[in-house]
């Protein structure tokens, strides 16, 4: 029998990044070709990034809903760290995935804004440079997110590979 949880905040906030990329995305990829589908997608967008920020002012400093804020401390740290040839930092959680999804909600209130701006004013033009100028936001945002687990990964296989083997042969 499979036993229900009640979810964690992290998850919610999983679920909730879930709705969001998927309304992106559908916006993003029906700009030219379904108009209506546009238009629910990019309201829903707006709706999901409301929620957010509602949320993330609720909740104040508390994770994982706090606004994803770059401490300076923690750029403090990093900088050292980098300037001193610790190059393991990059491994490790760095101050430029909180500074992208800080960005990304920025870029993407500012997205959702101008959309009705085009909806109610017509102001396409607008609307459709920060839509294009978002998707590079985006990879950049899914990158900086990827490539941490990515180095950990790959220093894990090295040093599995550098490590003896345990099983001796007669």
């Amino acid at each position: 029998m499979t036993r229900l949880r009640i979810p964690t905040a992290f998850d919610l906030l999983l679920f909730w990044h879930g709705l969001f990329v998927g309304a992106y995305t559908v916006a993003y990829l029906t700009a030219e070709g379904a108009p209506a589908l546009h238009e629910f997608s990019g309201y829903a967008a707006l709706a999901l990034l409301a929620v957010r920020l509602i949320i993330a002012r609720l909740a104040g400093q508390r994770a994982p809903w706090a606004l994803p804020l770059p401490r300076a401390a923690q750029w403090k740290n990093f900088a050292r760290q980098l300037l001193s040839g610790r190059l393991g930092v990059l491994r490790g959680r760095t101050p430029f995935a909180p500074l992208s999804g800080l960005l990304i909600l920025g870029v993407m209130v500012l997205v959702s804004l101008s959309g009705l701006a085009a909806d109610w004013w017509k102001w396409e033009d607008l609307h459709d440079g920060l839509a294009e100028g978002s998707l590079a936001l985006v990879l950049i945002h899914i990158a900086i997110v990827s490539f941490a687990p990515l180095l950990r990964r790959l220093a894990a296989a090295r040093s599995e590979d550098a490590a003896p083997s345990r099983l001796q042969t007669p």
